[in-house]
């Protein structure tokens, strides 16, 4: 692995970690780990700031060579080229679906084909490119934040998550497919309240809570979904605790379809831009989905969600809660208490925050620019 300042990376060259934004109030990863750097992302990292990354490769030459003949960068372009067309056509396809102007009583047959086809597309594309989903949850931002985007992150986020729990090609297809689909009644709500900026009155509150019954009746009504594809739709707001709605179901009644739904539907709506507050980092959505596990989540699907988005990957800057600041060396079975290697004053000590309980909070600062801190 080789340490590479932004200024010196060439098309071709792949990423041996995860890039991510270096304050911890704009969190997020910005590529993954084994990425295939193009002209497109270099210009992205330069326009965040950041100043290094870590690439396979034992000398700058060698890595500029990684992958980097002509034939395959072309591939690659393509490549990214078909995916970004699939992300707009399926932005387009749902566009169709939710914004209709009249209440939806059932979905058509085209519809249904145009939901399956954008299922397919997000499992294979998740399966085949590990720099899919990072980077896709980035370029999702710069659309406006209609129900039908945060559809679509919210199955891609839960593709990502079936992985981490094992789940086998059909069940996946099920929750990616109820993913897509799980705010689809909020087509037959008042469309003045599923906007509004502020706080929701208590009328306003209990007309949104009839949008899983709504979503679940629409889809039903087709005939075209499996019994877990309605109960994903029909039981996503419930609560591990019972505390949800619209039945108050509890535990591991609430089918594994809506506890996977869940999970990303509350980590993408408040990761994301909304009027009346600004969105949280990764890292603090991570805290709260951990500290609501049990309670709001399933601790089971919560971890699995965890392992699939580390928001401290290794290598990542951080500040403790008595001030000093580290690297992240190693982690845990809980990747929010990773190991931390201590730098200046205290340099060469390492704390196992799993087991450490001096140090509550963490704050990212940055990415390591420093030599190798794995030896």
């Amino acid at each position: 692995m080789l340490i590479v300042p932004v200024n010196k990376l060439r098309e071709g060259m792949q990423l041996a970690d995860n890039v991510d934004s270096t304050t911890a109030h704009e969190y997020q990863t910005l590529l993954q780990k084994g990425t295939f750097l193009s002209s497109g992302m270099i210009d992205m990292l330069k326009e965040k700031g950041i100043k290094t990354v870590h690439i396979v490769g034992g000398g700058i030459e060698d890595a500029s060579n990684v992958k980097g003949s002509y034939a395959q960068k072309a591939l690659r372009e393509q490549r990214d080229r078909e995916r970004n067309e699939r992300i707009g056509k399926a932005l387009r396809d749902l566009d169709e679906i939710f914004d209709c102007n009249e209440e939806i009583k059932e979905l058509s047959q085209t519809a249904v084909k145009k939901v399956d086809g954008i299922a397919d597309d997000i499992i294979n594309d998740i399966a085949n490119d590990s720099s899919f989903l990072g980077n896709q949850m980035i370029a999702l931002q710069n659309y406006d934040d209609y129900t039908y985007k945060h559809c679509l992150r919210v199955s891609m986020l839960s593709a990502s998550v079936c992985g981490e729990l094992s789940m086998t090609p059909d069940k996946t297809k099920e929750v990616v497919v109820a993913g897509l689909l799980h705010d689809i009644g909020k087509s037959n709500i008042d469309h003045d309240i599923i906007i509004k900026p502020g706080k929701l009155t208590n009328e306003e509150f209990e007309e949104i809570k009839r949008h899983p019954l709504i979503g679940y009746n629409i889809l039903k009504a087709g005939g075209n979904y499996s019994p877990n594809v309605l109960a994903g739709v029909l039981y996503h707001q419930e609560k591990y605790d019972g505390s949800g709605y619209p039945t108050g179901i509890a535990g591991d009644k609430i089918p594994l379809i809506a506890r996977v739904l869940t999970v990303c539907d509350v980590f993408d709506a408040l990761t994301s831009n909304r009027p009346y507050r600004v969105p949280w980092s990764v890292a603090e959505t991570e805290e709260y989905i951990l500290g609501g596990s049990g309670t709001h989540f399933d601790l089971e699907v919560a971890q699995a969600f965890l392992r699939a988005f580390n928001p401290y990957p290794v290598g990542t800057m951080v500040q403790l809660s008595d001030g000093r600041h580290g690297v992240v060396i190693a982690h845990s079975s809980n990747v929010l208490r990773p190991t931390v290697r201590i730098m200046g004053k205290f340099a060469g000590e390492e704390l196992d925050l799993m087991n450490d309980f001096r140090f509550l909070t963490i704050s990212v600062t940055g990415i390591y620019t420093g030599d190798d801190y794995s030896s």
